[in-house]
């Protein structure tokens, strides 16, 4: 405790005490702000209670109007104590402004009528389990060990704007844990040197903190989880260093972290898994964050909004996680990731996903589900993880060539089907089974490179003999070929005739095609016997043409059971 003023003793009663008693039973406000010396400005910390608890001031404050403590300017000297207990009942207001307290002012368990302080400086607010039936206001105060307001209920507002709160023992400058508000909950413009602990809080009201600053670098610096609000969250220009949490928070309408900047390079920057927010959740530039920013699980009633955003995470790997998230449209219009990955696996998006990125190294869509797709080639990342993806609508409609690049993509993608059968499947529906085609093509060649062995050589011959089924035409070259190079090579010499007598007349074309054609027969193979050399030549061609046959028919077989 501060020492006394000279010549006075804790038994004194100091001049402002007498002018604090006659406002007080007027329900006036004693503005001591006037008095030059410090003893005209000095109230004890034990003559306020004793006015609140209504063991002075009950007499003179009869039928004289309603009392009201309020009080200007004063310096307060002493523990002001209210812990475990209520306020006199004809009290309304509890006023402190541009006061100075030399020790903590503690209500613990109290109940009060409203409590405001505004301009004040305190050491320390210990607030725990209070109940106030009006507003709670800590406006433009200075509280270097904190306020405590754990297991708290106020019947209207929470108000702690603009005032600078220090860390208590335990590290956070506002312990409100549980705390409950039938009205808004409004940190706007507030600093604070250590952690901001709001779990589990109930706000029926909206909850402010736009322009607020949270530094507790390296730890949890605000933590939301599981907390209930019935309204928005506003938090526009938020400044966090160390993590924003809320995980399995409630919010009933939108969540505005417009042109927030958060920090926690070593861990989430915000983290919001499991959150239901029945609104929109903006994070449009210029907001920024270092650190992952994990949203996996949550369900978003309408929109998603990163536009213009800018994230990286130095310590890991990923940057943004957008695994399990459902919203009705989420926006990554010109979203800048410094350093990480996007992971977005699993993904509900109803109507439109904007991919429109500037700068994402990977993003992950595996096993997503979306409407609309809206993407260009300037904002396609270097990978893309595409396994599973559906959608029913790409923007813009490009041609095939161009939408296998975008597929190339995904390095591990080589021996999966379902992403080229997705884009071929969407081909078809628009109408355009030329480029449906190209992609089964480009898909069977992916699956061929995930080959080895005797399957890789039976896929190539399939490739090289009639493109996988998708390019018949090339059987009949082989064909036209080989016809050529058997009437060439047999014209110059020709078989012996095994009855010459009965041997319809040599034709070197048409004995080529009797050996290429399995299954056909023109009189010229079963009448002619080639010797030497061609001998081997015709076996080959025989060999050949089952080969090419057999081809054929499990090409155009797979062609005919993919259209």
């Amino acid at each position: 405790m501060n020492s006394l003023p000279p010549d006075r003793t804790s038994c004194d009663t100091y001049p402002a005490e007498t002018v604090l008693e006659q406002a007080f039973a007027a329900g006036a406000r004693a503005d001591l702000r006037g008095e030059t010396s410090a003893a005209a400005r000095t109230v004890r910390a034990a003559a306020l209670a004793a006015l609140l608890r209504g063991s002075r001031g009950s007499a003179a404050a009869a039928g004289r109007g309603t009392p009201a403590l309020w009080l200007r300017g004063a310096r307060v000297i002493g523990l002001l104590d209210l812990t475990g207990g209520g306020v006199a009942p004809e009290i309304l207001r509890i006023r402190f402004e541009d006061c100075e307290f030399d020790e903590p002012l503690v209500c613990a368990d109290a109940v009060l009528p409203g409590l405001a302080l505004t301009g004040c400086r305190v050491p320390a607010v210990d607030a725990d389990r209070i109940r106030v039936q009006g507003p709670l206001e800590l406006r433009r105060c200075t509280i270097p060990a904190g306020v405590r307001l754990e297991r708290a209920r106020a019947e209207t507002d929470v108000l702690l704007t603009d005032s600078t709160l220090g860390p208590g023992p335990d590290g956070r400058a506002l312990a409100a844990e549980g705390l409950a508000v039938a009205g808004a909950l409004d940190l706007s413009g507030t600093a604070a040197s250590g952690a901001v602990y709001l779990a589990g809080v109930r706000v029926a009201g909206p909850v402010r903190l736009d322009d607020a600053e949270v530094r507790a670098p390296g730890g949890d610096a605000l933590n939301l989880d599981r907390s209930v609000l019935g309204d928005r969250l506003l938090a526009r220009r938020l400044v966090v260093e160390g993590g924003l949490r809320m995980f399995n928070a409630d919010v009933a309408g939108s969540v505005r972290l417009t042109g927030a900047q958060l920090s926690h390079p070593d861990g989430i920057a915000l983290g919001a898994s499991g959150a239901t927010v029945r609104g929109a959740l903006w994070c449009t530039a210029p907001f920024t964050a270092s650190g992952e920013v994990r949203l996996t699980g949550a369900e978003l009633r309408t929109r998603l909004d990163l536009s213009g955003a800018r994230i990286g995470h130095p310590g890991a790997l990923t940057a943004l996680s957008l695994d399990r998230v459902s919203a009705s449209d989420v926006c990554l219009r010109g979203l800048t990731v410094t350093r990480g990955t996007v992971t977005a696996g699993g993904i509900h998006v109803r109507d439109t996903l904007d991919l429109r990125i500037d700068r994402a190294d990977e993003v992950k869509l595996d096993q997503g589900a979306v409407g609309v797709l809206l993407d260009g080639q300037a904002h396609w990342p270097a990978r893309a993880g595409l396994a599973g993806l559906s959608y029913r609508v790409l923007q813009p409609v490009l041609p095939a060539a161009e939408r296998l690049r975008w597929l190339a993509r995904d390095p591990s993608a080589v021996a999966a089907a379902q992403p080229y059968e997705q884009l071929a499947q969407y081909y078809t529906a628009l109408g355009r089974p030329q480029d449906a085609r190209k992609v089964r093509y480009a898909a069977q060649c992916r699956h061929r490179a995930a080959l080895s062995g005797p399957a890789r050589w039976w896929e190539g011959v399939l490739q090289a003999t009639v493109g996988y089924g998708f390019r018949p035409w090339r059987a009949l070259g082989w064909l036209a070929a080989l016809v050529l190079l058997g009437t060439v090579v047999f014209g110059a010499m020709p078989p012996t005739a095994l009855e010459p007598e009965k041997a319809p007349r040599f034709r070197a074309a048409a004995f080529t095609l009797d050996l290429l054609l399995p299954l056909v027969n023109l009189g010229q193979e079963t009448a002619y016997q080639p010797t030497g050399v061609t001998a081997w030549f015709g076996y080959a061609l025989v060999g050949i043409g089952w080969v090419l046959a057999s081809a054929v028919g499990l090409g155009l077989g797979r062609s005919l059971s993919r259209s």
